[in-house]
């Protein structure tokens, strides 16, 4: 199979349309549409259905483009790492994080990557675990930080910290100290979705569930409106560090033992780490520990 044949049909099938990738490629249309079609002599299968409003992939097409976007990511990865094992360490690196992790690791990643390698080129995406996970299996991510993964054979999950899930209520609302499960139970809350899914798989064996007032899937509008006084919450500890230790709000233990979700780093099993996502976990791992180390995951009691 012609590896530029292949660029030029993933571009076509990314952007919909022959007009739009021909601008993007600097090539002219007509020898953009004759490398298509020998592809498609060669597969014997027609993989683009051209309409006036531009392309649609037929399902041969659809299953051609995932393995082209695999493909064409590998040999962009070897490129990477042969031109780094030549100088500075440079390449692409495409890293999910679920949105309750980001705002601690992202900012400290950037400027470490900034100053020390800035010929890595990373991509951030936010997202709840599952979708992460899915992204990884699809090689749209190289490396993603999850909540309470899942075993998977595809994937390796290396384990980084347990973090402790606070109810949270603003100052002066509660006295300090655990609120009960039966509590809990009868206490509306305004959540997202995935610290639902989160709270519900940690508390199912043990008694009550939550009464959900609201599900809102904005982790910072949630911090606002316990910060306002409208609504309690449950989050998990790190996001709500600094108001924690100014006094805007209080966090209390969930139970007589607390509630701990796991953060894992995941990764395939089946494609090798480049050198660029190599130092990014590297990095992300050094970044989490520090903020164990500052107790900002647990409180110093639980360590």
């Amino acid at each position: 199979m012609d590896f530029r044949a292949l660029n030029y049909f993933a571009k076509i099938a990314e952007l919909g349309s022959i007009t739009r990738a021909a601008q993007h490629l600097n090539v002219a249309q007509p020898a953009l549409s004759r490398q298509v079609r020998q592809l498609e002599d060669e597969l014997g299968a027609q993989l683009l259905i051209r309409e006036s409003r531009g392309i649609h992939l037929t399902d041969q097409g659809r299953e051609l483009f995932e393995h082209a976007k695999t493909i064409l990511r590998e040999v962009q990865r070897a490129k990477d790492e042969v031109r780094g094992s030549a100088g500075s360490p440079g390449g692409t690196c495409a890293l999910g994080l679920v949105p309750t992790i980001c705002p601690r690791v992202a900012p400290d990643l950037v400027s470490i990557i900034r100053s020390d390698y800035p010929r890595i080129d990373l991509t951030i995406s936010e997202a709840y675990s599952q979708p992460l996970m899915d992204w990884l299996d699809e090689g749209r991510l190289d490396l993603a930080v999850l909540t309470e993964p899942s075993p998977t054979r595809r994937m390796i999950i290396e384990h980084l910290v347990s973090e402790e899930m606070m109810f949270v209520a603003v100052r002066g609302s509660r006295k300090a100290g655990p609120i009960s499960l039966d509590e809990l139970a009868t206490t509306p809350l305004v959540m997202s979705q995935g610290i639902r899914t989160i709270i519900d798989n940690l508390l199912g064996h043990k008694g009550p569930l939550v009464t959900v007032m609201l599900e809102l899937n904005s982790i910072e509008t949630i911090r606002l409106m316990v910060r306002q006084g409208i609504a309690t919450t449950i989050l998990p500890r790190s996001i709500l560090y600094e108001e924690a230790r100014s006094g805007e709000v209080t966090l209390h233990p969930i139970g007589p033992k607390g509630i701990f979700r796991r953060l894992a780093l995941g990764y395939s099993r089946t494609r090798r780490l480049s050198r660029s996502s190599q130092i990014i976990k590297d990095a992300v791992m050094k970044i989490v520990a520090d903020l164990d180390a500052k107790h900002t995951f647990r409180s110093e009691a639980d360590v």
